[in-house]
């Protein structure tokens, strides 16, 4: 699940929105990952064997850290936790007949908080951001880029971005921008003492990024 338009986020949304709940086994299952790990589990969705991958066990978890409770490393999940959650699910479904492939099950975990922070960062318009620049009003100013969540705010030099973060803008400019996201943020997972954005140059976007924004966000 990376994005907001997956099937598994879908889903899963519809569950926080409280229109759908997590069906037999996976909810008893998800109570218990809950409680053994002290974290909030979403959902978990059970996907079929095809050619890509084995069958699999998706556990969608709340947040970031959630998730990031589950990996031994930035590429490679804690693999005691997934033979856990395989052998608790197996335990689960063996106690009735199972319509369930269980051979070689594979345990994969992500968040859904911030595919949701994504999700509300590309709902607002880009009237609403055009607006902001003109409010701004700061010649220096180059452009406000999106992406992934992420916001940057482009000055045209090196030398700007570095004069204005050093006089504390990039604080207020955060705040700026948090007004006009926090709308957007259906489940209030936004705080605006956490947020944050970026400064950078439109020098270093041509210069070192050959003025692509898919070279400078990949």
């Amino acid at each position: 699940m990376t994005k907001s338009t997956d099937k598994a986020y879908k889903a899963t949304k519809r569950i926080k929105q409280g229109k759908a709940s997590i069906a037999a086994p996976f909810n008893e299952l998800a109570a218990w990952i809950s409680k053994r790990w002290d974290v909030t589990v979403l959902n978990i969705i059970y996907d079929r064997r095809n050619k890509l991958h084995a069958p699999r066990l998706h556990v969608i978890l709340e947040s970031h850290d959630d998730a990031k409770s589950f990996e031994r490393s930035a590429y490679c999940y804690d693999k005691r936790k997934q033979i856990a959650v395989a052998s608790r699910f197996l335990n689960l479904i063996g106690r009735q007949p199972s319509e369930y492939d269980v051979d070689g099950l594979f345990v994969v975990f992500s968040a859904f908080a911030p595919i949701a922070l994504q999700e509300a960062d590309s709902r607002v318009s880009d009237q609403e951001v055009g607006d902001l620049k003109q409010r701004i009003d700061n010649p220096d100013l180059w452009e406000i880029s999106r992406c992934f969540g992420h916001v940057t705010f482009f000055f045209y030099t090196d030398a700007q971005a570095r004069d204005y973060a050093a006089s504390g803008k990039m604080a207020e400019y955060a705040r700026r921008y948090f007004e006009i996201l926090k709308p957007h943020d259906e489940f209030d997972y936004l705080s605006e003492d956490e947020f944050k954005v970026a400064f950078d140059s439109k020098q270093n976007f041509d210069e070192n990024y050959q003025s692509s924004s898919f070279y400078y966000y990949r």
